[in-house]
């Protein structure tokens, strides 16, 4: 699972590789912030009337567009979405066929150890190259209003992971942020051989959200 990621450090970088328009007001590029699940984090989508690459921002755990109740009232969970299992999920079904978002990061949190012994773990690319999370979006008409919303694609731990966690996003190189954008074939399992760093952990915690 991705649960917490630092966000928008990269997203310059990603903006200007893919010739990106300028971003909502709202969305700072360049400063970093820690995104759990139900908080904003910048993404890029493809813009289903015009067709063009753009920012937005949106809400960490998807709604999904057939949902028109209160947001207090919409309790599943739906940050992380499993590879393996995307397709069966009536929640994620619409996305995966039709909303595509690069989730771009500095780096991502997870933790191990026993329950009163857990460690918090920074991870980053090893070759310190931009992170760039295989997402899916959704917009929902709810009781209070619009709302833009995203998850993560997660898979099964590579090796650099595994002594942490037996699960893992989905990360995409460069080359396959367009097509991933524009629903084009990519290789979602050939993405995860890019190596992570495991960082020095942070003090243990007493908890998780996991």
């Amino acid at each position: 699972m991705c649960g917490q990621f630092e966000a928008a450090l990269y997203l310059n970088y990603l903006k200007n590789t893919l010739h990106l328009p300028d971003a909502p007001d709202q969305v700072e590029f360049g400063q970093p912030s820690r995104v759990v699940p139900t908080g904003g984090a910048p993404i890029v989508i493809e813009n289903p009337e015009s067709g063009r690459l753009e920012v937005i921002l949106a809400r960490f755990g998807l709604i999904p567009h057939w949902y028109s109740g209160a947001l207090k009232d919409w309790k599943a969970t739906t940050f992380n979405a499993r590879l393996d299992t995307v397709t069966e999920k009536r929640v994620f079904q619409g996305a995966w066929k039709y909303r595509h978002a690069v989730v771009p990061a500095d780096c991502f949190y997870e933790w191990s150890g026993e329950k009163n012994t857990r460690r918090k773990w920074c991870l980053t690319r090893a070759d310190n190259q931009p992170l760039a999370f295989a997402g899916l979006w959704d917009c929902a008409n709810l009781t209070e209003g619009e709302i833009w919303s995203f998850t993560l694609l997660t898979r099964n731990a590579g090796h650099d992971m595994v002594p942490i966690h037996d699960r893992e996003p989905v990360i995409l190189a460069p080359d396959q942020w367009d097509n991933w954008l524009r629903r084009k074939p990519v290789d979602l399992t050939a993405s995860v051989s890019l190596r992570l760093q495991a960082e020095t952990p942070v003090a243990p915690m007493q908890g998780s959200l996991f």
